[in-house]
């Protein structure tokens, strides 16, 4: 009897969403999972178990207020490396490079790319209410590999969240990246009341802005 050792695709699709989940919710117990995915605690922790061996989740045990303790998974560094990312080690070497000859140019490079990304995101980002156009750049921002999301909170605000962050390398070395992606979102918005509460390069569990008229 042969035995297939590649996971079957079905298996694959569950640890895949298990690993955006943690991206995006945060660390997990086995019931929460199971809670969200719909399967069982033993399918679960299978899954777990082999992400764990490829050391893409790590898991510690937390007390709780009441009961036992309970075992709580989330991603490693080296899950980071799942999620598409825009600027490559080498990028980063050639920014450092331009640094070096004149910091100006880092900052004309930024400067220019938020414009072409104003421009871009304009021909996506066009609905007449404020709430059309976050949702719009949400979902701009999703198709780029951002993993956007986007809600209003109880004090009415909008919320744009994005749980990954493409230009990671060059944004925690480089925070001009940060600051023109703000800015183009003002520019796309049409509103300046735009602020940037969290953010990935700076230890954040993802970028958010809230976003007021």
């Amino acid at each position: 009897m042969s035995v297939d050792l590649m996971p079957r695709q079905d298996e694959t699709s569950t640890r895949r969403e298990i690993i955006n989940l943690l991206r995006v919710v945060g660390p997990l117990t086995v019931g929460e999972l199971g809670e969200r995915l719909h399967i069982t605690h033993v399918a679960v922790r299978r899954h777990l178990t082999s992400l764990e061996r490829d050391g893409l989740v790590t898991s510690v045990q937390q007390r709780l207020p009441m009961g036992r303790p309970t075992r709580v998974y989330s991603l490693t560094e080296a899950a980071d490396n799942l999620f598409p990312k825009r600027y490559s080690t080498l990028t980063v070497e050639l920014l450092d490079f331009l640094n070096e000859t004149d910091p100006a140019l880092v900052d004309a490079f930024f400067r220019r790319r938020g414009e072409e990304m104003v421009q871009q995101l304009r021909a996506q980002v066009n609905a007449e209410t404020l709430a059309g156009r976050v949702e719009q750049l949400a979902r701009v921002q999703q198709a780029n590999g951002y993993l956007a999301q986007w809600e209003q909170d109880e004090d009415g605000a909008w919320v744009l969240k994005e749980f990954n962050c493409p230009v990671h390398l060059a944004a925690r070395r480089y925070p001009q990246a940060c600051t023109y992606e703000l800015e183009s979102f003002k520019a796309v918005l049409g509103t300046d009341n735009v602020e940037r509460v969290e953010c990935i390069a700076r230890g954040g569990q993802c970028c958010r802005y809230r976003i007021l008229p």
